[in-house]
């Protein structure tokens, strides 16, 4: 009878043995009583209430033995199992009836319909208590097993847990570790019937030591293939359930399962299953590769195929150190060679793909490989063999995407092949979002080419991206690779991009990132979208700005500190700001210094974050405050030590402090205190043939350098003077020359070094000049540094002069009369050129200076600074060289800049105290002077006018002794205004319309102005040009005081002399020397008018 339990045990459900015979004269005579097979069940059936417990295991063998030989019908045999059970359970302890009831029952377990059934009879429960009670009869665990393994979609109890321990008790006992394997893999595998089980009923095992388990029957019963092949099917069900498991890469049942491979390499499905549990540890040890790579090349099997695919996929994904491994062991063919031979199925051309698309991302080798044997023919022919398989479609498009990365050759082949239009078909049939997020991908990266580009943009592409962006917006995948295809169709192409964004695309990106707040690949991808759309573009930069996108911009960098892609990227989103709403951008200073502090090492990072501070420090001064108070010049100065040999880094480093230091006394001040002088010089001597780089670090030095003495010297000592003439000489850019010639105008400021820079900086700025003849920007930029060399210096004027200056301010003035800023300074440039100097008035005259002027007091009489400029230097120039300037510029009709108190009037051919054009004021900050006399000369310009029309009805024509009554003081004011104290803002009358009449004052209103501009923001244009009196907020006070003092020792030194001895200095025409004759106490000397001050 032992033979027959094993045969059947070992056997399937109603597997036909060979013919029992009779096995004892009972079972003879039982026959001859019931000659039937259902009489003799029946007769059976009914000793069981009156049995022992020997009598009953008696019974069941015969019963057993009985059903074999007969075929019983299904009602029969469920009440037959029925009535079984119940008596199991009545007697469990015993053992021996137990077992052959476990038998019977494993025996008629069919069919799913009868396993149901049994199942509700209690069937499972009779053998999960046998293993429980009584695991070590080896009989007994291997009926229960048996039985057990036919029941793995119903509730068991804890029968996993009871099957690892029989296990693990008996794994000695082939047969029996083959049952328990058996069921076990079973109830540990995933049925599709039952999904939630799968989970569960791995944990269980794993639960009671089943690594273990089956490391210890791998290794005692390694030689026989099938107890070897549950084994690594239950391995392949634990390694894929999720559960965290004692199995490591390292284990010593991966290295049974490499070594059973080998083995039984001919065995489809445990070469399966190893096969994916090697998957899910692709970095084993204890892999094989030679072994893999011979089975994957050898087999037909196409259940082998897909998993070596699987295998295959995991390594190229997780190891890719061992991608090559797949290339150089041949696997990469056999990949091509499968697509080829299995063209109509599904599975196998989808795991091609996505084994393609690992492959080729990131290789070039495997991509040029797959290339040249028209791999990227084979997946557009998958596609189009399987319009409707959307995970074919996924992972085609996957291929595509790699194929094409960086690959001109496979991007000439899907423009040859109309690829672009296959994908956009899969995006139109395809509903899921998984196959428009790898459309998206494979579309984002074909648009690096700007035919595919094309073609996407013709076929309607950018539409159908949109659409999946509005639709599946929830799908953080889609909107990390819509947002990057849309980033590269708008890249560096504005008609696509300004159509996007008129379709609606902002509001769409906008939403997507809001939604995805912690996925850094959507922000980052949105920022470098958005950056792009907005590149160049106030339009688009406001679009953004309605609808909230710089708030999510900067949220984005308060959600992924630490990833310094998204710092990137949303900084450069940033830099290209229009005009945004100031409480949108309220944290981006903060945010922007942060990165630069958090990433202080990369490069890119230091890069986009200083365009940032560019474009924040010319939105609003506000930002420049908050800058300031977060020390961003520590920081623009750390990436500059920090990043000596990145060219990028040092031009917007350099471009940086020029914005921050321009027109901001504490940041100019803590950029020169921090030796950002030295840096932006090391950056132009390190850098002498980049042009940005010079180009941006002269406008720091300019910015820097402006009312700054501190920067000034530090300028001059640091050798940066033959720098900026370096750069001028070797980029004559326009602009390069505009700013060489602003940063050495600036420096002339400087009264200690002013003359030194002149020797070499007037032969380069006389050459921009007359090259360059034709830009009015960089004509004005020249005279302005004339203007700033020739004031208060008699040697410069001489050089100046010398070198050809005057026909080239003249001729300027003349190209370019329509250049307001241009006459302003070529006017203050010839006339500081010619003061007290008469041969320089002269040759001023003889370039025909006259018609010059004419033409700019008729094209300019309403601006009252190029008008008052020009008058002022008609009246110097012909009150040196003629009887009387002309009528028409006698006196302008609005209140000039140089007050009328410095020029003489109608009739008056010389004067007795010449007075050189003055520095702004000192005693009002709050308006800005640019010409006006000290106060004293404005009280003693009172007295003297009130003398003068006391003794002008006695004036005696030729007679030139007395007082002076023939000539009138060149301070005297002009006009009705009789006031002896006239505020330097108070206006003077217009001659000949008498005093009643008084002009507007342009000052009345002017410190509303200057706050009404204190927000205006700055464009480029503004940057380092002289500033205008609305928005000037600095004074040159450089040189004042020293000027001021030398004049007014000179008027105290003239009035002690006797009055027979000549003034040092003549204020006579000709250069005669006149003393002072005046012998009435009207008008005093200049030191009793100082003493009174």
């Amino acid at each position: 009878m032992d033979n027959l339990f094993i045969q059947i045990i070992s056997g399937t459900p109603r597997q036909k043995h060979d013919p029992v015979s009779a096995s004892s004269p009972e079972y003879t005579i039982l026959c001859a009583q019931a000659p039937t097979a259902e009489d003799r069940i029946a007769l059976l059936m009914k000793r069981f209430p009156t049995s022992t417990e020997a009598s009953s295991a008696q019974t069941m063998c015969y019963l057993l033995q009985t059903c074999v030989s007969a075929s019983v019908s299904p009602d029969e045999t469920e009440h037959m199992v029925e009535a079984l059970v119940e008596f199991a359970n009545h007697h469990p302890t015993w053992i021996e009836t137990v077992c052959w009831i476990c038998a019977l029952i494993h025996y008629y377990c069919t069919d799913e319909v009868t396993v149901s059934i049994f199942s509700e009879c209690g069937a499972p429960s009779v053998a999960v208590r046998a293993l429980k009670d009584n695991i070590q009869n080896n009989q007994l665990v291997l009926a229960a097993c048996a039985l057990l393994s036919h029941f793995n979609l119903y509730p068991i109890g804890d029968g996993i847990s009871q099957l690892a321990r029989a296990l693990l008790a008996h794994h000695s006992d082939l047969l029996v570790c083959k049952m328990a394997c058996r069921a076990l893999a079973e109830f540990t595998s995933y049925v599709m019937e039952c999904p939630d089980s799968f989970v569960s009923s791995n944990k269980e095992f794993l639960e009671a030591n089943g690594v273990e388990v089956l490391e210890k029957v791998l290794r005692e019963h390694i030689g026989d293939e099938e107890t070897t092949r549950y084994v690594a099917r239950i391995a392949a069900n634990v390694t894929s359930s999720g559960i965290p498991s004692s199995l490591e890469s390292d284990s010593k049942v991966i290295s049974y399962l490499a070594e059973a491979m080998g083995r039984y390499a001919d065995s489809d499905l445990l070469c399966s299953h190893a096969l994916h549990v090697f998957s899910n540890f692709p970095n084993s040890p204890y892999i094989e590769w030679d072994a893999v790579a011979t089975l994957f090349k050898t087999t037909e099997s196409e259940a082998t195929i897909l998993e070596a695919f699987h295998f295959l996929c995991s390594v190229a994904m997780n190891v890719k150190t061992q991608k090559q491994l797949i290339y150089s062991t041949g696997c990469l063919n056999r990949v091509l060679e499968l697509m080829r031979k299995y063209e109509s199925s599904g599975a196998i051309q989808e795991n091609a793909c996505s084994l393609i698309s690992y492959l080729s991302f990131d290789s070039e080798t495997i991509t040029s490989k797959i290339t040249e044997s028209d791999g990227i023919l084979l997946v557009l022919k998958a596609m189009q063999n399987f319009p409707d398989n959307e995970d074919l479609l996924v992972s085609a498009c996957a291929a595509l995407s790699g194929l094409t990365f960086n690959n001109l050759q496979g991007q000439q082949v899907i423009i040859q092949e109309n690829g672009v239009a296959l994908i956009l078909d899969a995006m139109r049939s395809g509903k899921s979002a998984r196959v428009q997020e790898n459309a998206a991908l494979a579309i984002g990266t074909m648009c690096w080419n700007s035919d595919l580009k094309a073609d996407v943009v013709r076929s309607n592409g950018v539409e159908l991206i949109m659409k999946a962006l509005e639709e599946h917006y929830t799908s953080p995948g889609l909107v990390k690779n819509t947002c990057r295809a849309l980033a590269q169709v708008a890249f560096n192409c504005e008609n696509y991009r300004d159509a996007m964004c008129e379709s609606g695309v902002i509001p769409l990106i906008i939403r997507g990132m809001a939604q995805h707040p912690s996925y850094d690949r959507v922000q980052m991808h949105g920022c470098v979208a958005l950056s792009y759309l907005s590149w160049n573009s106030e339009e688009n930069s406001a679009n953004i700005a309605r609808n909230k996108g710089y708030g999510v911009i900067i949220d984005a960098m308060r959600n992924h500190l630490h990833n310094y892609e998204v710092q990137e990227h949303a900084s450069r989103a940033i830099a290209n700001i229009g005009t945004a709403p100031f409480e949108d951008l309220d944290m981006a200073p903060e945010q922007v210094v942060a990165a630069m502090r958090r990433h202080e090492h990369v490069s890119e990072v230091q890069e986009e974050t200083c365009r940032a501070i560019v474009t924040l420090s010319l939105v609003s001064p506000a930002y420049k405050d908050k800058l300031f108070e977060l020390n961003v010049v520590e920081c623009v100065l750390a990436a500059m030590r920090n990043f000596r040999g990145n060219q990028v880094v040092q031009q917007e480093s350099c471009n940086a402090l020029a914005h921050l230091a321009y027109e901001h006394a504490k940041l100019n001040k803590a950029v020169t205190e921090q030796n950002g002088v030295e840096a932006l010089l090391i950056a132009m001597k390190t850098y002498v043939n980049a042009p940005k780089v010079q180009l941006n670090a002269c406008g720091g030095l300019s910015a820097l350098a402006f009312d700054n003495a501190v920067a000034q010297k530090q300028i001059y000592d640091l050798d940066g003077v033959a720098c900026v003439i370096h750069a001028m000489a070797n980029f004559e850019r326009l602009r390069m020359l505009e700013l060489g010639c602003s940063v050495l105008g600036t420096l002339a400021w400087n009264t200690e070094i002013k003359e030194k820079v002149a020797v070499v900086a007037i032969p380069e700025i006389l050459k921009a000049m007359r090259v360059h003849y034709q830009s009015p920007l960089l004509q004005k930029s020249t005279c302005r540094a004339i203007s700033q060399f020739a004031f208060n210096s008699e040697n410069n004027r001489k050089l100046l002069a010398e070198s050809g200056a005057i026909p080239l301010i003249v001729s300027a003035m003349r190209s370019h009369i329509t250049t307001d800023k241009l006459l302003v300074h070529g006017i203050k440039a010839l006339t500081y050129l010619c003061w007290e100097n008469n041969q320089v008035a002269e040759a001023i005259i003889n370039e025909g200076i006259e018609e010059v002027l004419e033409k700019i007091v008729n094209l300019y009489s309403s601006s009252q600074r190029v008008y008052g400029e020009a008058v002022h230097l008609s009246k110097i120039l012909f009150r040196k060289m003629s009887s009387s300037p002309q009528a028409k510029m006698c006196s302008p009709p609005f209140f000039s800049p140089v007050p009328m108190s410095q020029t003489p009037g109608p009739r008056v051919t010389r004067a007795e105290n010449t007075m050189f054009p003055s520095p702004p004021a000192q005693f009002d900050e709050n308006v800005p002077h640019f010409y006006t006399v000290p106060q004293e000369l404005i009280r003693q310009e009172g007295r003297a006018q009130r003398n003068q029309w006391s003794n002008q009805e006695h004036h005696v024509r030729g007679d030139s002794k007395g007082d002076g009554a023939g000539r009138r003081r060149r301070n005297r004011r002009r006009g009705g205004n009789s006031s002896f104290e006239r505020r330097p803002t108070q206006l003077e009358t217009q001659e000949g319309q008498g005093a009643g009449t008084h002009h507007a004052d342009p000052y009345a209103s002017r410190a509303q102005e200057i706050d009404n501009c204190a927000s205006r923001p700055l464009s480029a244009e503004d940057l380092w040009d002289d500033p205008d009196p609305k928005t000037y907020h600095g004074n040159r006070r450089l040189g004042n005081l020293n000027w001021q003092q030398a004049e007014f020792v000179r008027q105290q030194n003239e009035g002690k002399r006797s009055p027979g001895e000549l003034p040092g200095r003549g204020g006579g025409r000709g250069g005669r020397r006149r003393g002072n004759h005046r012998k009435n106490g009207v008008g005093r000397r200049q030191g009793d008018q100082e003493k009174d001050h």
